[in-house]
């Protein structure tokens, strides 16, 4: 049975159930019932998800890692980068900076016996040789600048799938994508059951203590405060500080005249690749809470999919953070 054809089965036995009781299957702008007891007989084993059940102190969750074998292009600029912008040191503008530049001093290594500015490049210096990325993001900073300063194994992509548009609704899966003992790994944390949900943030939490770099698409205005949100909900430590790079936000630069800033929309057009048979994200929800109810791991299999597609789609558009900079950058990722 197709992708769609299962979602068409879905919905007449929703229509069905709502004309006999009442009240549809929980969607979007529901909350899940608490667990009874045959729900919690209907936990799916990991194994069927081609994954491993993880236990934690909060209990177990299931976890699916999967070796990215095909050759991704991503790159991150070089470490120098970030000191050839001299407008990083206070009192240093446009033209001061071309000044200082037409006399061969083109770093701010080359200022730091300069009479002037030999202080504030000392300062400066000091920032990046700490990686004082939140510092020096407030002096002017661009994210291709502060990429350079963190090593590839430091950088994880990241993108979350929800039973809902708000945090006072469970997450259930999330993808990461790091650098494993040099290997591209795709680490989906999934919650087969509302139970499992503070679980997978205990886990997640660890995860990206390892990290300083984390990639989203809008992850500052959804993903990393749904997070934060369902951490606070399950009485969870916050999140360790991290430099976010939210590719959104370079998206909305670009000068192309693309019909929208989504991110199907800039596999297409940028990365020329087409999703074919996607789920819509707005049967994300109804999905997931089907499997809770019955079990079926098959109804999951497009949603894990579609999770694998974006976090692999962030890696991919890595390069929009230099675009409009028309920086060059080096480095792979993997």
């Amino acid at each position: 049975m197709s992708l769609f054809e299962r979602l068409a089965k879905l919905r007449a036995e929703r229509e069905a159930e709502t004309k006999a009781h009442g009240s549809p299957t929980p969607g979007i702008g529901s909350m899940p019932k608490e667990a009874g007891p045959r729900e919690e007989r209907l936990k799916v084993p990991a194994y069927l998800f081609g994954g491993n059940e993880v236990r934690t102190e909060c209990g177990p969750f299931c976890l699916r890692q999967l070796r990215v074998k095909e050759d991704l292009d991503v790159c991150l600029p070089p470490p120098e980068l970030i000191t050839r912008n001299l407008r990083l040191l206070w009192g240093v503008g446009p033209v001061t900076e071309r000044a200082l530049k037409a006399q061969g001093l083109g770093t701010v290594y080359d200022l730091c016996n300069h009479p002037r500015w030999a202080e504030e490049a000392r300062r400066v210096l000091s920032l990046i040789r700490t990686r004082r990325a939140a510092e020096l993001r407030r002096r002017g900073a661009r994210d291709v600048e502060l990429l350079g300063l963190f090593a590839p194994y430091e950088v994880v992509c990241l993108d979350i799938e929800t039973t809902g548009l708000w945090a006072n609704q469970p997450l259930f899966l999330v993808g990461v994508l790091c650098l494993d003992q040099g290997e591209l790994v795709l680490k989906q944390l999934l919650a087969r059951h509302y139970q499992e949900e503070r679980a997978l943030l205990t886990y997640l939490s660890r995860l990206l203590a390892q990290a300083q770099v984390i990639v989203t698409f809008n992850g500052k205005r959804f993903d990393l405060p749904y997070i934060e949100q369902r951490l606070v909900y399950h009485n969870l430590p916050p999140l360790k500080e991290l430099f976010q790079v939210d590719l959104y936000f370079h998206a909305r630069r670009l000068p192309q005249d693309l019909p929208n800033r989504r991110l199907v929309t800039l596999e297409e057009y940028l990365l020329g690749k087409e999703r074919e048979g996607d789920v819509p994200g707005y049967l994300v929800p109804t999905l997931y809470h089907r499997f809770v109810r019955t079990g079926e791991a098959q109804l999951l299999q497009p949603v894990l999919e579609h999770n694998v597609q974006d976090v692999i789609s962030l890696a991919r558009l890595l390069y929009l953070v230099g675009h409009r900079q028309g920086e060059v950058t080096g480095g792979a990722v993997g």
